[in-house]
């Protein structure tokens, strides 16, 4: 049996390998947090368009691919700076775009 810490360390892994190519410039940040059968995707945009949307759709797809089971991925896009009020702040940030 998987330790949460040790899932928590391998769904990390597998969200840098799945977003490889699909990060775009709106995209400000991306986080995960695990849940025993569930994973959500927290991605902080600087606008939310069709391209974006596809983009965090492809990076569900790919991080499905990745699962050895049937998981839950949720997907929550938030308009805005990944700062306090942005719900990524509870996962594990994979990502953060570098602010100019």
């Amino acid at each position: 049996m998987e330790s949460p810490l040790a899932r928590e360390n391998r769904v990390v892994l597998e969200v840098v390998q799945a977003a490889l190519g699909l990060i775009s410039r709106d995209m400000r940040a991306i986080s995960v947090c695990t849940e025993p059968d569930r994973i959500v995707l927290h991605v902080a945009v600087h606008e939310r368009t069709p391209q974006v949307e596809e983009d965090v759709d492809d990076l569900v797809f790919e991080l499905d691919a990745l699962q050895g089971k049937a998981v839950e991925i949720e997907a929550s896009i938030h308009v805005g700076e990944p700062g306090a009020t942005w719900p990524g702040n509870l996962g594990r940030r994979v990502y953060v775009a570098k602010q100019p």
